[in-house]
């Protein structure tokens, strides 16, 4: 019952943030005004945008497939993309629970170990988090104002900036904390190991060091590298392609489009439930920077929000129904036939 409570108490704290930001960003906007404007959009662009989604996911599932591969593990493209869904719209209730999710549907139904599974998780969103910030860095060398402007018009943006780098001594400590205590854990658990406690722990320290270091295992790395720009040129395009749904969003091209893609980014990974409020404000923060007015901003955020939590919640569901049907079926084709026999 605690349990329960305090997932309750959790989900309760991050909607309500998330429905706060939100509420502040959109506060003063008149709805009529939107349901008016909704007329002038082209929704054709908008159902590119979703198909581009889901195809990020389908190279996301594909890339992990080949993780496994590398760790001697035959899995099922279907589970694996069943899972990443599912894994998002787990998303949509708790920030970062969508990983355990994950996890969680990889050792039930792939029969891999779930430390193991999420070690392949944690290495993707490692190769993700370095993806990330090589594409933040090449829009920030080719707009450099409109970053420097970001930050200044945004107080509460420059003084977490401001706040990280002057806590840059305390986050050294917590390293240094942590990387001595993983080097005494290595050096000494051979030592302990006779203790019943160490030797599960050291267990499951084995199997995810084998998830997390399963990519340079991988057989075919082009087919993974390429995989992983599928998912991040995918994820670009579903913000751009967008661009053409809005009359006002013609004179704006592909590097607008990805300072607001990097800004959106950030907004998607705040703790709130699929980055409500917080994307919101990032995106149009960036699109008034580069001229857009107040309202149409608050337009292309919403729709574009919309449209990619609609896709995730829909594809979750089917991916949640789906799993257990499709399984079944594996299990009685791959049975021997005596086995079907009454």
């Amino acid at each position: 019952m605690k349990k329960y409570i305090t997932n309750a108490l959790k989900f309760l704290v991050f909607i309500s943030l998330g429905i706060f930001i939100f509420w502040k960003v959109y506060q003063d906007q008149d709805w009529k005004e939107i349901l008016k404007a909704l007329h002038e959009v082209d929704f054709l662009w908008v159902y590119v945008s979703i198909i581009l989604g889901i195809i990020s996911h389908l190279a996301r599932s594909a890339r992990w497939v080949l993780l496994a591969d590398s760790l001697g593990y035959k899995a099922s493209a279907y589970n694996s993309f069943f899972a990443v869904m599912i894994g998002y719209f787990a998303n949509l209730a708790f920030p970062r629970m969508g990983e355990v999710t994950r996890g969680a549907i990889i050792k039930q139904y792939e029969k891999v170990p779930l430390s193991t599974a999420f070690g392949t998780i944690l290495s993707e969103r490692i190769i993700d988090l370095i993806m990330l910030a090589g594409i933040t860095a090449l829009a920030i060398l080719l707009q450099f104002d409109v970053f420097q402007k970001f930050v200044m018009e945004n107080p509460a943006v420059s003084d977490n900036i401001q706040s990280i780098i002057e806590s840059g001594w305390l986050i050294g400590i917590f390293a240094f904390i942590g990387i001595s205590a993983i080097i005494l854990y290595f050096l000494f658990r051979q030592k302990f190991e006779h203790i019943k406690l160490i030797k599960k722990v050291n267990e499951k320290v084995n199997t995810l060091k084998d998830g997390l270091l399963s990519i340079k295992d991988v057989k075919n790395k082009y087919l993974f590298v390429l995989y992983t720009l599928a998912i991040w040129i995918a994820y670009y395009g579903m913000l751009y392609v967008c661009f053409f749904s809005f009359p006002f969003m013609d004179a704006y091209g592909p590097l607008t489009a990805l300072t607001i893609f990097v800004l959106g980014s950030y907004g998607m990974v705040a703790p709130v439930q699929g980055g409500i409020g917080a994307y919101h404000f990032m995106v149009i923060s960036g699109l008034v920077i580069y001229g857009v007015g107040g309202d149409d901003a608050k337009l292309f955020a919403l729709i574009v929000w919309s449209a990619q939590t609609v896709m995730l919640i829909g594809m979750g569901l089917i991916s949640y129904i789906s799993l257990p049907f499709y399984n079944r079926y594996k299990k009685r084709t791959h049975e021997p036939a005596g086995n079907n026999q009454l």
